[in-house]
Formats: C-alpha cells, sequence, structure tokens
C-alpha cells in the first residue's frame, strides 16, 4: 500500500514489531501516522483488527479516529477507545473478581459529592473549611494507584492530618463499595487491580490486544502506562505517539517522564523524531524552537517548515491592559482589510479572567466572539453567584437566584432543606424568599437548620439596607466581602479556584468601570445592563474570533494567533513560581506559539496591570525574551485605527507594533517599571511619580544570588529568585514572594539576604 508520508513517516508506519516511540513534534502529523500504522498492520501484514487496540485521551480523538479508520477500511474490528472506556468494558466483563456485580454503578461528580456528604457528617466534619481537600487527596492517591495504607505513607511527613485525610478515604471507598460502585478514578485503578492479580484475565487481553497503539502519550500518568505495560506484557507490539515538549497536563496527574523514560521499561525500543511541521511558517518555528529549548527535561527536536516566506513574530508592549486590548482589536481590523476572517483569529490567555476586557471590547465593535473550552466570562460559575446575590436583593421573588445561593458559599444547607422550603412555598403559593423571612414558623424542618437558613436570611437584609446606603460599585464590592467569596476560594489553595477569586475581581474592576460611564447608575439598570452585555449577533455561527485559554487550544489551529499577558507571575504563573513549575509553563507557552499558522504576535504590558484589585507593576516574561533571542526587542507602538481605552469605546489611546518603523528596547531597561527600593509610588498612575530616599548598601557582592535562590526581604518576607541581571553594582534581581507577587529590585541596595 503506497502512503502520502514523509521520509520518517513511513518508516515510523511500517516498524510494527517491538516497541515503537515517535518523538511528534507540533502539527507533525502524528494522528496520520498512527493511523496510517493501523491501515498497515491490517492490509499489509494481514492482522485482523480485533487484534488492534488504539488508545486515545478524548472521546472526540476517539471518534475522529474511528471515523478515518472506516473511511479508509469500511467495516473493521479494531478497538478505538479512551484509557477510561476500555477499562470500563474489561471491568464489566470481569467485575466479580473484584467483588462487584456486572451491573456495578459508575458514580458521576453529584453522587460522589453525596458520599463525601455522608462521611464527612459521620465523621463530624461538615462544618469544616476546607473539607474539599478530602476528594482532592482521595482523586490524587486514586491517580498514583495509592491504596490508603500507602498514601499515608506519602503525606504523613506533610500533612498534619495525614491520619484523618486516609480514614476519610477509606470510609468513602466503604460506601462506594456497599452500593456496587466505583467512581471515575477508580476505573483505572481497579482495571490495574484486577490485570495484575488475575492472569487468566490478563492473558485473555494480552492474546487480544497483540499490537496496541498509544496516542498522546505524554499525558498519561502512572496508573495508564502501567495497564499498557500490563497488556503489552506478551508480544511487546507498542507503539505510542506523543510530545514531551506539548505535556501541559502535570496538575491533573499527566506524567512527561512516562515519554521521556519509555526506554527504562522498554530497552529495545525504536525511536524516531517527526520534526517537519505542516502547520506554521518557519518564522514562528524559530521562535518556538529558541523557546523551548530552555527547558532541560526534554526530548531535543528542531521543528522545520516548508513555508520559508512568512512574516515575522511581532513582539508587543503596552503601557497597560486597555491599551493591550486597543493592540489585539486594532490588528483584527487591519487585518480583516486585508482578506482575513474573524474565525482566522484567536486569542490566546493563561488565565480566564484575562478574557473579560476582550469581551467587552469585541461587544463594542461588533466582533462575534466564541469562548473555546469554557463560558463566556458574565456566563461563569463565580460570576453568576455574585450576580443571583443581587438578583435576590433587587427582586425579592427570584427563587431561582435564592435556590442558588442560600447554600453557596457553603453555610450546611442541604439539598433536601432548600427541597423542603421550595415545596412548602409552593403548597402556600408563596415566593421561597417569603418562606425564609418566616423560617421559624415553617413545619417540617430542625432547629438546626432553621437557624442556618436565618442566618442567610439576615446576611441578605443586612446587604439590602446596604444597597440604599452605598454607591453602586461600593455596595457590589461590600457585597463580595460580606458574602466572603475571597476567603471561600482563597481557603482551597488550588489553582483552579483561585483562578475563580480572580474572575470575582475582574468582575469589581468590570464594576468600577461601568459606574464611572455613568455615576447614576443603581444596581437595577445595572442588572439590566450586564443581562444585555454579553448578546452578540453574529450572522455566521462558525465565523467568530476565538478567544481561548492555552490549555483549551491544545490541538487547534488559527491562521493569526495573539497571545497576550506574557508578564512574570501570569505567565509562567505565581503558582509555578512557588512549585517549581517553570519549565511546564514553558510547554504551555509553547503549544500556544504552535497553534499559529501564519501570523504570531505575543504581547505583555510594560507598566501597570490591574490585578486582585490593585494595580500591579509588570515586567515581560522571561519566555518572551527565551522567544526572540539573546537581545529581546519590542516594537514600538502606533496609533491602532481603532482603539477600545478606559472610559469610553471608540478612538482610544491603543497602539500596535509594527516591525517596518521599530525602535527597540532591551529587556534591561524595563526596570523603569516596576518600583525599586528607594522609590515609593505615589497614585494609581501609569506615570510613576517617585521620592527618592537616601540609598544603603545592603549586599556589597551578588554571590549566591542565582535563579531558585531563597531570600528574605525585610518587608516582604521570604521569597524566590527567578532572574538576575546586569553586574557589579547594575545587578538587579527579580524575586516571586507568595503573597505579594513579583517584584524587582536593585540588589544593592535591596534589604535581601540569602537563606
Amino acid at each position: 500500500m503506497k502512503y502520502m508520508l514523509n521520509a520518517v513517516q513511513q518508516k515510523a508506519v511500517e516498524d510494527t514489531e517491538g516497541a515503537v516511540l515517535v518523538f511528534a513534534g507540533a502539527g507533525s502529523g502524528k494522528t496520520r501516522v498512527l493511523t496510517h500504522r493501523i491501515i498497515h498492520l491490517i492490509e499489509d501484514k494481514g492482522v485482523p483488527g480485533y487484534n488492534i487496540l488504539a488508545i486515545t485521551f478524548t472521546n472526540k480523538a476517539t471518534n475522529e479516529m474511528k471515523q478515518r479508520l472506516s473511511d479508509m477500511l469500511g467495516e473493521n474490528a479494531v478497538w478505538v477507545s479512551t484509557f477510561h472506556s476500555l477499562c470500563v468494558k474489561i471491568l464489566f466483563r470481569n467485575a466479580e473478581r473484584l467483588g462487584y456485580t456486572s451491573g456495578f454503578s459508575i458514580f458521576d461528580e453529584t453522587a460522589t459529592k453525596r458520599v463525601m456528604q455522608r462521611v464527612l457528617r459521620e465523621k463530624h466534619l461538615e462544618d469544616e473549611k476546607d473539607k474539599d481537600k478530602y476528594r482532592y487527596h482521595i482523586s490524587t492517591a486514586k491517580n498514583m494507584g495509592l491504596l490508603p495504607d500507602a498514601y499515608f505513607n506519602l503525606i504523613r511527613a506533610k500533612e498534619r492530618d495525614a491520619m484523618l485525610i486516609v480514614e476519610v478515604y477509606e470510609r468513602y471507598d466503604e460506601i462506594l463499595k456497599e452500593n456496587n460502585a466505583m467512581d471515575f478514578d477508580d476505573l483505572l485503578m481497579k482495571c490495574r487491580e484486577l490485570l495484575s492479580e488475575n492472569e487468566d484475565v490478563l492473558s485473555y487481553y494480552q492474546n487480544k490486544f497483540r499490537y496496541i497503539h498509544v496516542d498522546e502519550f505524554q499525558d498519561t500518568n502512572e496508573i495508564q502506562f502501567e495497564i499498557v505495560k500490563l497488556l503489552s506484557g506478551k508480544w511487546h507490539n507498542v507503539f505510542v505517539v506523543g510530545d514531551d515538549d506539548q505535556s501541559i497536563y502535570g496538575w491533573r496527574g499527566a506524567n512527561v517522564k512516562n515519554i521521556l523514560e519509555f526506554d527504562k521499561a522498554f530497552p529495545e525500543v525504536k525511536t524516531y523524531k517527526l520534526e517537519q511541521n505542516y502547520r506554521s511558517t518557519q518564522q514562528i518555528l524559530d521562535a518556538a524552537n529558541r523557546l523551548i529549548k530552555h527547558n532541560k527535561s526534554r526530548s531535543d527536536k528542531q521543528l522545520f517548515s516548508d513555508k520559508k516566506d512568512g512574516v515575522r513574530v511581532e513582539y508587543l508592549f503596552c503601557t497597560n491592559e486597555y491599551n493591550e486590548v486597543d493592540n489585539v482589536v486594532g490588528r483584527i481590523v487591519a487585518l480583516k482589510k486585508q482578506g482575513y476572517t474573524n474565525g482566522d483569529f484567536a486569542v490566546l490567555v493563561r488565565t480566564n479572567s484575562l478574557t473579560r476586557l476582550f469581551e467587552r471590547s469585541f461587544n463594542s465593535m461588533h466582533l462575534p466572539y466564541r469562548i473555546f473550552g469554557g463560558f463566556r466570562f458574565f456566563d461563569r460559575k463565580e460570576i453568576l453567584d455574585v450576580v443571583a446575590y443581587m438578583r435576590l436583593i433587587v427582586n425579592p421573588s427570584d427563587s431561582e437566584a435564592l435556590t442558588r445561593i442560600i447554600n453557596f458559599p457553603k453555610r450546611g444547607i442541604g439539598d433536601t432543606t432548600v427541597a423542603h422550603i421550595e415545596q412548602y412555598a409552593a403548597s402556600i403559593g408563596e415566593p421561597m424568599r417569603k418562606v425564609v423571612d418566616e423560617i421559624y414558623d415553617v413545619p417540617g424542618l430542625s432547629p438546626a437548620a432553621k437557624g442556618k437558613i436565618a442566618a442567610f436570611n439576615e446576611l441578605i437584609g443586612e446587604l439590602t439596607i446596604a444597597k440604599g446606603q452605598m454607591k453602586l460599585k461600593d455596595f457590589v464590592a461590600h457585597l463580595v466581602e460580606k458574602v466572603g467569596f475571597e476567603q471561600y476560594y482563597r481557603s482551597q489553595d488550588k489553582e483552579e479556584e483561585l483562578a475563580r477569586w480572580e474572575n470575582i475581581d475582574e468582575f469589581l474592576r468590570y464594576v468600577e468601570e461601568t459606574t464611572e460611564e455613568n455615576e447614576d447608575l443603581d444596581l437595577t439598570d445595572f442588572l439590566q445592563t450586564l443581562a444585555l452585555n454579553n448578546e452578540v449577533e453574529s450572522e455566521d455561527e462558525g465565523e467568530q474570533v476565538t478567544i481561548a485559554t492555552m490549555h483549551s487550544a491544545k490541538g487547534l489551529e488559527f491562521r493569526v494567533v495573539f497571545i497576550v499577558a506574557c508578564e512574570e507571575g501570569i505567565l509562567p504563573s505565581s503558582m509555578s513560581l512557588k512549585e517549581n513549575g517553570v519549565e511546564e509553563e514553558r510547554r504551555v507557552m509553547y503549544v500556544a506559539m504552535t497553534r499559529a499558522q501564519e501570523r504570531l504576535y505575543i504581547s505583555c504590558v510594560k507598566g501597570v496591570r490591574n490585578r486582585f484589585n490593585r494595580q500591579e507593576a509588570t515586567m515581560p516574561s522571561r519566555f518572551v525574551a527565551e522567544a526572540e533571542g539573546e537581545q529581546p526587542s519590542f516594537a514600538s507602538p502606533k496609533p491602532a485605527p481603532y482603539g477600545f481605552g478606559k472610559g469610553g469605546y471608540g478612538y482610544g489611546k491603543g497602539s500596535f507594533g509594527s516591525r517596518a518603523d521599530r525602535d527597540f528596547e532591551r529587556m534591561d531597561d524595563y526596570s523603569d517599571a516596576i518600583p525599586h527600593e528607594g522609590q515609593m509610588r505615589i497614585g494609581a498612575s501609569t506615570n510613576n511619580t517617585t521620592i527618592q530616599q537616601p540609598k544603603k548598601v545592603y549586599n556589597k557582592t551578588t554571590e549566591g544570588f542565582v535563579s531558585g535562590a531563597k531570600v528574605r526581604h525585610k518587608k516582604y518576607g521570604v521569597g524566590t529568585v527567578i532572574i538576575v541581571s546586569g553586574t557589579g553594582a547594575g545587578t538587579t534581581v527579580t524575586v516571586a514572594f507568595k503573597d505579594l507577587g513579583i517584584k524587582k529590585f536593585a540588589l544593592m541596595n535591596a534589604p535581601l539576604e540569602l537563606i
């Protein structure tokens, strides 16, 4: 059979016996190679389809591969599935070996939450603030393949209540077993257990799956790799495809070492590297190659393309986030005049909280857009929760809003209690708020439940009074503080929960901006404005600008990509700086860059960005310098034809860079945007007014001040050095502090000491 493949792809397809590892760079056609290898096995080697297994990571990828095989082979018996689907089929057929019946239930998130609530009630932990940590630990343990005792040994040195965590884990699993049920994490763990402890079952599947293929191998966790090793243990015909440079899911258990150290499990492995990219221009690939080479834990690859005649990557700097939005919108409008359409553009962000200004600007410019892999800013759960409080205060008859927030943040008011109030309200023909107002007269509820509901009602009453006494922006900020949103999300210390608080903080800024434009706006009018804000008419649903997080954009491609907010503390994230996760953050940036086919814009704010309800000095991400090369440069701004500036729409002070007319600035020159020791910021303007203080020499030598070093600042506490630049008396250090973010200092004059 003749394949339209390049030489390396062809060799990988035809190498069918034994272990084969394919490092497939971004856009190098890995799925095509995997699909054609299966076709080669069936049509050229005579292997029956039922002896072939192909494992993918998403249902979408599974369906696409099935369709490709069907188009090229017609009816076939190749088993294509995700890891979880594979395990479900094996478990249902052999459930009794593990003490389950073949009709066992798979508990979804709602069901597992109820089980957890039961366990916490039994152990008198239902009022504990950080009770979500138990679900987190149980999921982590199962993804690592650890039973309670083994997990206890792992965490007892660093978790104060390790014994309690394990007790909750044990009881949680007991209840699942009593219900003849497994949760989603159990599917992998129990399948591994089944295959490990039942030789006849393992032998059956080893003989059935003589040729095993795994796509996106860099995203596997320990248990998934163990399942692959078990199934391939007889024939050793395992073919894995992946790209270590695109391993960006470590936070959910993926282990990049599985692909980097594959040869330890399969010493006779044959390795191929797919380095020819069919998506991007060489200009884009050169920047991506320069960036990713800074990672130490990787297999060396150098992507190349036949598309040599591309435009250079443009690096844009902006004075603030509004100016940055102007850059993007101005570019989109200009490029559309050259023939590009809305669907050709993508704006990629590191966190969801960064999308709001872009959404607002696109609305004002009548640019239809979609939020890929997520929700529009105002459709996100945390925003809807805040708005629900506001709705209930304006409209006490809004029972949907009341139901949504009566137990959020958690107050110990259960679903059964809420349902009872709802039914009682219906029986007397009154809204739920009326029943809540008179809760002590409602039959059928315990005194404890009535007390919790009364406390909620008192909160709503206090907020209703405050509404009439405060200006809108002050009231909304007061509401968020009084309800306790920040405390709730920050107490969980998980990146996704902190991101939710960032979104609420961004919402507060939206309220402030809206009231600046209309000082007389009241809460009722604001809610009406909010309801209309997210409406964008689109004649063609498919022709929309895409806004996406960098993680959700993996696997996609666009003619034009804007990567925005490339600043220290955002990309790499402040969480990664604390947890030594910079290499994964660099891979996130690499994935974002390699989504671009023709044009790539990398943007950052050099000045001040509003974050966490305060203005923060910013500095460009180290990734910007790495992508540009040894001497990073930024395009000088020119007026954008269509601006979106703070305080209104239309022609703002926006700008976008142009390489045809540029005035380069070195990264070292950005220190003027950062408040140093001896300077005190006055006001909130981006034009820093400073008071010079007498400078005292604290560090006469730079010895020991290296990236990764721990330091203590007299005022700011303990931090981690992330960048050291300059020499001698001109040395500067950039330090990440846990609660204060990123700060840059002149080393000689900064009260820093090495720890």
